[in-house]
């Protein structure tokens, strides 16, 4: 009897819509990224029917509050309400705004929680409807990713354990680190001033553009050997920002 109310325990979350297929004739499998338990496929049941309640709450960009049920890796979805404001961004950002959105299928696990992520994401997601830099947040959001993911940058040292010097150029090699000219440089070349620059005060609207090539370099090498869709749609948009 025990197990058999666990089976239906119901579980209430926030959470984002990352992306949805069609399931049978009336449902949806739909992706989502929630505060507690991480992206996680659940059977939003009738979704497709006009009158669902779930139809016009299951958009991407939009903060809900969800109930689920179930124990098996994909879980029913009882319900969803809109909290009441919309993080969408317009214009050439919603194509940022699906970026992230496939970064996170990409690179998470399911049911593996990152709840600074999570709230980073919102941040970014409002930042982006805001109309702020592009390139400033996406590049934020992806170093911030790499790191919670075990894949992050060290911008205070080279492979090998020595400080950044400021007089050396540098260039990452994937799986390894900063590399110098005398270990065989590969792919694009910063100064180790610029580096040690990131390294103490952050990302900022002078060096984003300059880390692009890295942060796609990283994120293609550990989460996406394939590249992203929407990120050839981004590039397209910002070719000549």
């Amino acid at each position: 009897m025990n197990n058999l109310a666990g089976q239906f325990k119901q579980l209430t979350d926030y959470a984002y819509v990352l992306h949805s297929v069609p399931y049978k004739e009336t449902s949806l499998i739909v992706e989502l990224f929630t505060l507690s338990q991480g992206r996680i496929p659940v059977i939003a049941k009738g979704a497709k029917r006009k009158h669902s309640a779930l139809r016009s709450v299951l958009v991407q960009f939009h903060p809900l509050m969800i109930k689920l049920s179930g124990r098996s890796e994909v879980k029913t979805l009882l319900s969803a309400e809109w909290q009441g404001f919309s993080l969408a961004p317009e214009g050439r950002a919603i194509f940022a705004a699906y970026y992230l959105n496939e970064l996170l299928m990409l690179s998470l696990k399911r049911e593996d929680p990152y709840p600074e992520l999570f709230h980073l994401y919102a941040q970014t997601l409002s930042l982006l409807a805001e109309h702020a830099d592009i390139h400033l947040v996406i590049r934020k959001f992806e170093l911030k990713l790499l790191e919670l993911i075990g894949y992050g940058i060290d911008f205070s040292k080279d492979k090998n354990g020595f400080p950044i010097q400021d007089d050396v150029d540098y260039s990452w090699q994937l799986g390894a680190g900063w590399v110098t000219e005398d270990d065989g440089q590969l792919g694009i070349t910063l100064s180790g001033q610029l580096i040690r620059q990131i390294h103490d005060n952050g990302v900022s609207l002078l060096n984003a553009k300059v880390l692009k090539s890295l942060t796609r370099q990283v994120l293609a090498y550990h989460t996406a050997p394939k590249g992203f869709t929407s990120r050839i749609w981004m590039e397209q948009l910002l070719k000549n920002d």
